[in-house]
């Protein structure tokens, strides 16, 4: 009888702190992947980046002192990593792609946001894609926050041009 009883009680603990520690593992593998993406865009200096927000596993740190921005993707597999030296950078918007559904009530789903940012030297634009329809869960709180992250950083980035 306390045979059994050890044993059941072992494998409902076991039941329970696997997910946990599996949770705890995936959290501390991202978050290193992420703090090698930063120092490898900042002289080996990750800390430099002081301003940093996440959500919907995206990433987006700026570098005030040096106005260095990266955007990490984790969505996207591999992720997507977007980079810019905002000292380089002359002008920036925010773009949205709609497109029309084709059902009877004719809605129109956003399907990309993205902040192009266009250098001062040779014209060419930057994009940093906050939302994309094709590899992110269609679900419209997403949108609207990925949508949100996107104003913000576009206010951060343009008092910082």
């Amino acid at each position: 009888m306390e045979t059994s009883t050890t044993l059941i009680g072992l494998g409902l603990v076991l039941i329970t702190i696997l997910p946990i520690a599996f949770l705890l593992r995936n959290q501390h593998i991202n978050t290193s992947k992420i703090e090698n993406i930063l120092k490898q865009y900042n002289q080996g200096n990750a800390k430099a980046f002081n301003i940093r927000d996440s959500i919907n596993n995206k990433i987006i740190a700026f570098d005030e002192q040096n106005k260095k921005l990266v955007l990490i993707d984790l969505n996207a597999k591999p992720e997507v990593v977007a980079f810019a030296d905002l000292n380089e950078i002359g002008h920036c918007e925010i773009q949205r792609k709609v497109e029309q559904s084709h059902t009877a009530t004719k809605k129109e789903l956003v399907t990309k946001v993205e902040v192009i940012l266009e250098k001062k030297s040779d014209k060419t634009k930057v994009p940093f894609k906050f939302y994309d329809f094709e590899y992110e869960k269609p679900i419209q709180i997403t949108l609207f926050r990925d949508n949100q992250l996107a104003e913000k950083w576009l206010d951060i980035i343009k008092k910082a041009i």
